[in-house]
């Protein structure tokens, strides 16, 4: 479910399921996104402009003074990207968008403490440098995020 697999990767990099969604729709691999209250997705200048943001928060994630993705801010931030995507898919495909933004944030709040855990713990047991478990998250959210459109646009 394309829902739970983007707000997950929310729960990891909060601007890239947006991105991610927007940069599909505007290709018009999400079917009904148009029609919905979400269609400014569809646009390329949206596309773009949230393709910088997640490029953005991609760079600033390895500088060393980051907040923790578990903090209030960066917890809610996760929270409301995730219930977005899920929204929007869930009324892209004429579905109820609370249910799916609530699925986009719950999936979003587990993989937020989830991925800062395996963060955190593979940095210290192996002695990686934040760098190093950061663009390790950016693959597996990248990952994830873009598997989850892939079945969303063949769905």
């Amino acid at each position: 479910m394309s829902a739970i697999g983007l707000g997950a990767v929310a729960g990891i990099r909060s601007m890239t399921p947006p991105a991610l969604l927007s940069r599909a729709a505007s290709r018009g691999e999400i079917e009904g996104i148009e029609g919905s209250p979400f269609g400014f997705l569809a646009s390329p200048r949206v596309a773009n402009l949230l393709t910088v943001l997640a490029l953005g928060e991609i760079s600033a994630d390895k500088l060393p003074f980051s907040p923790d993705r578990i903090s209030i801010p960066g917890l809610a931030g996760r929270l409301a990207t995730g219930a977005l995507v899920g929204t929007a898919l869930f009324s892209a495909d004429g579905r109820r968008g609370a249910s799916g933004g609530a699925i986009g944030a719950l999936s979003s709040l587990a993989a937020s403490y989830l991925s800062y855990y395996a963060r955190t713990g593979t940095q210290q047991r192996f002695g990686l440098p934040n760098p190093a478990g950061g663009i390790l998250e950016d693959t597996v959210a990248l990952s994830i995020g873009l598997l989850s459109l892939r079945r969303s646009a063949r769905a």
